[in-house]
This record gives structure tokens, sequence and C-alpha cells, in this order.
């Protein structure tokens, strides 16, 4: 398949074709009211994919370095605003697809029929309002995304509070998880088959038991994000979530974008936004190899997936970046890159690992995973929030998450085998039994100390989880203030005051007056204003 330009995808809307597995299948260039449920939903998941620039411009110049979970020598050749406008973009072309299925469904008669297909719209648009709202804070939503219907109304719209609009998703989160029906052939009281959405539907297949426990997962999710803001709220919902017989995503349950399993889809915007304009920058920070290993020696290193996530520099010795104080290697390590993993452009600091970034084929884009909902239900038990304090739950999770964990790192490493990017032929094996249990009984990961103690370090190994999604390290640092810093780093105000993204520029001047009344709440569009459910 021609490689296809991620970033072009996301701009795609009214004049965009529809897709099945992401390649053409039917075109609705000048009619998209007539096309059906399917192709929608399959667009709205092709959505879900990261953007070029966003990750070049905010993940690797600004969450990266901010969560010290990697850092960067240098600011890119990327711009911030692109990268936000890429993201706004983005969100509100895909809440127009989003509405469309809306009333299509709201259109069918028989609506017990479509209650799978409203929970899978439910689960996505709340995927991806949560990511937007985290990021930004207060964002057009309840009106926004009906441009297509014509009405003037609906060109420029208000912002709504980020509380509120949790509160709404929250509650369509219970609902998705309450009706989704798991029957091989469900049918209706009135008799009708519920209708499905076949191989349209990319992302889990169309597997209703999984979309369930995903839902649920993102219940816990965000009702932990929103638990220090609005305890009231949020612990009726992570105790319901806890007590579901529906469940979590388990292990091997990860929730990703595979571009293997999607038609062979090419994921060059993550090559690109690591080789291209200077953001070959990253580079592995002390706080992270601080964290799995004792010394900068191969003996050193007790967590085996610190192999898999970052490698060491030119002269071949592993030498951390910290953040603030160390200087030099404005070097761009991954132009060079190719073909030839082993020629590292001279770069003093350890990278990323090569692998971890080139592959376009087969490593995947994580959603949510298993280790996540492990440390979650782990933090819950230690903090007690919404159920009884229990240490010895929270332990067991805690582990849990940590294991499962390194096995999806492992997974991942083991299954890169295309042609030019064969990880598979050189990653390190995965751990034995002993080595884990070695692993885990490092004083630096060991469930041990006080209370506090353990909190801290499932703050810790979740953080350090999030390798490949800074954006959710991002939110872990900002809701609990207590993820890993280096006390030797010396990052500037631009990182420690850092606390959202600024609203796209176009915002300024196509919704000029909702947008001053939001930025008049706020004293200016700034990035160092709170959202709503930080400390």
């Amino acid at each position: 398949m021609p490689r296809i330009s991620i970033y072009l995808l996301f701009g795609m809307f009214l004049c965009a074709s529809c897709t099945k597995n992401f390649e053409e299948l039917n075109a609705t260039h000048n009619a998209p009211s007539s096309t059906t449920i399917g192709p929608l939903i399959n667009r709205i998941d092709s959505s879900l994919f990261l953007g070029s620039t966003e990750q070049g411009s905010i993940h690797n110049d600004y969450y990266y370095p901010i969560t010290q979970l990697a850092a960067t020598t240098a600011f890119s050749a990327f711009v911030l605003s692109n990268g936000v406008n890429e993201i706004w973009n983005n969100y509100y072309s895909t809440l127009q697809d989003i509405n469309l299925v809306q009333d299509k469904i709201n259109a069918v008669s028989d609506q017990e029929s479509m209650k799978n297909i409203q929970a899978v719209l439910y689960i996505l648009r709340a995927y991806k309002t949560f990511r937007m709202t985290d990021q930004f804070g207060d964002i057009p939503y309840f009106k926004a995304g009906r441009a297509y219907t014509g009405s003037a109304a609906s060109f420029r719209v208000a912002y709504d509070s980020q509380q509120l609009i949790y509160d709404s998703l929250l509650s369509d989160l219970s609902w998705a998880v309450k009706n989704i029906n798991t029957a091989a052939n469900p049918v209706t009281g009135q008799g009708t088959a519920y209708q499905t959405l076949g191989s349209f539907e990319t992302v889990l297949g169309g597997n209703m038991a999984k979309w369930q426990k995903f839902a649920n997962s993102l219940r816990l999710r965000y009702a932990m994000q929103m638990v220090e803001k609005d305890a009231a709220t949020a612990t009726p919902v992570i105790l319901d979530a806890l007590n579901s017989s529906v469940g979590f995503l388990g292990d091997n349950e990860d929730i990703c974008m595979w571009p293997a399993s999607l038609g062979g889809y090419d994921l060059s915007s993550r090559w690109f936004s690591f080789s291209t304009g200077g953001t070959g920058l990253v580079r592995m920070s002390s706080t992270m190899w601080n964290l799995v290993s004792d010394n900068n020696t191969d003996a050193g290193i007790f967590d085996p997936r610190a192999k898999l996530f970052v490698e060491p520099n030119a002269a071949g010795n592993w030498a951390p970046y910290t953040i603030g104080v160390s200087s030099g290697d404005n070097i761009n390590a991954y132009t060079y890159a190719s073909t030839d993993p082993t020629n590292k452009n001279g770069c003093l600091f350890s990278l990323i690992n090569w692998y971890l970034i080139r592959d376009e084929w087969y490593i995947p884009e994580p959603i949510m995973t298993s280790a996540e909902v492990h440390f979650l239900k782990a933090e819950a038990y230690a903090r007690g929030l919404g159920v009884g304090q229990n240490i010895a739950t929270a332990e067991t999770e805690y582990n849990a998450g940590i294991t499962s964990s390194v096995n999806f790192w492992y997974k991942v490493a083991a299954g890169t085998n295309t042609t030019s990017e064969n990880w598979a032929a050189v990653a390190p094996s995965a751990p034995t039994t002993l080595e884990m249990q070695a692993f885990l009984a490092n004083p630096k990961v060991a469930f041990t100390g006080t209370t506090a103690d353990a909190i801290s370090k499932i703050y810790a190994q979740e953080w350090l989880s999030y390798f490949r999604q800074p954006w959710l390290a991002f939110n872990l640092s900002r809701r609990t203030g207590s993820t890993p810093v280096d006390a030797s780093s010396n990052p500037s105000a631009t990182y420690t005051t850092f606390y959202r993204l600024p609203y796209a520029q176009d915002e300024a001047v196509n919704n000029a007056d909702n947008y001053n009344a939001q930025i008049s709440k706020m004293g200016g569009n700034n990035t160092n204003y709170k959202v709503w459910w930080m400390k």
C-alpha cells in the first residue's frame, strides 16, 4: 500500500473517502450525509493514530522533558502551535463524524438494535474527548462538531467546563458498560437482530466483551484522574467499576493501534517525528535511568525493559542526560539511521532505542494497557479509594502491573521482524521467572516501606510504563505531583509550569467571541493555567 501521511489523514473530513482497513473503500466526497455508519466508524477509528507534528512538537519537546521520562538536548524545528493545530483539527473533524453517526442511530426505529453500536460510539467519543480536554482544559463540546447541519449556531460554539464534560463522558461509559450485549447473535424485544459494524470495526474486530471491558477500564482511569478534585463524584465511580462483573482489560488484552492488523498500515509519522527537523535530540533522562539501573554499566541494569526503551551512546556507553544540567549533544541522532541502527552520529548521551521508533509496520501505538489497569487498581487499594484500604491487594496489583508491562514490551520486540527493522533478531531474551523475581525484589522496586512509600512506587512504575504514552505520564504528573524526579536536574520554568496546551490559533479568528470569553476567565491563553482536575 502506498505511504499515506497521517497528518493528511487527520486533516480529511468532508472531502475524505471512507476506508476499510484504512485502504480506500468508497468515496463520499460530496455527500457525507449519505454514507452509512460503518465507514464513518472506520474513519473515527483511523483518527486514533497519533499525528506526526503532535509527536514531534508536543511529545518530544514538552511531554517527555516535563515528565522527565526522557530529555531533549534542545527544542526541535517543530513549532508548538502546529502540533496544537493538528490535535485540534483532528478532534473536531472527528467529532463531526461522531455526531453524524449519532444522527443515524437516532433515526433507527428499533433503538435496542443499535445498542452495541451506540456503546462503541460512546466509548470512542469518550476516549477522544477525555484526551482532548485533559490537554486543553475547557473546550467547545456539547454543541460542537455540528457545522454539517448548516445551522449558524453550530459554527461558533461556546466553551464547556471540563468538569461537566467529565461528568457527561463518565455517564456515557457507564451506559456502555451496562447496555452492551455480548451474546453471539442478540435480538431485540421486537425480534430485530442487533446491528453490527462488521469489518468496519477495525480496532477490536467487533469483540463486544472487550469493548465492555475497555469502557469499564476507562471509567477507572478517568475517575482516578478526577478524584483529587471531586472525590464525591469520582469515588462511587471507582467503586462501581471495581465491583462490576464486567471486569477490566486483562493481560494480553491491551488496546492498541496495531498497524500489522490494519492491512499493513504504515506508521511513517513515528519515524518522521524523531528524524525530521532536529527532533533526533531526544535522549535517555537521568530520571528514567535511575529507576531502571543502579549504575552506568550493563551489570547495574535490573529492569528488563531498560534495553528495550533506550540504548547506549555512540561510544557504546550508558550515558544519561540530566535535564537542565547536561550540555552539548545537539546532534540529530536519527537522520542517519534509515537502515543502520549502529550509526549513532556521534551522540554523547544515550538515546531512545532505534527499533522502538524506527519500525513503522508492527510496533503499536498503545491506547490503554492491562499494566495501566493494574496500577490504577493498586493505587485505589493502597489509598482506600472507593474500597477499603488493602495493602496486600495493592501489592498484588502492583507486581502484576510491572509484570504485564514487561511482558507487553517483550512481546512487541519479539514480533518486530520486518526486513529493515528486525528487532526480534537482536532484542534480549524475555526475562526468566527467577530474573523477574530478582527485579521485583530490587530495593527501588520492592513494595516495601510505609504506605506513602508504596504509593510512591506505584506512581513511579506507572510513570515508567507510559514510556511511549507521554501524554498519560503528563496526566499522572499533573494529578499527583509525585512522579519520579532526579534531584540533580534543573528544569527551566518552561517545563515546571507547563500545565496545558494553548488553544489553537484559529479559535481567536473563527470563534472570537467565545474564545475571548474563555481566555478572559483564564487570564489569557496560557500554558501555566491549571486544568480543572489538577491539584
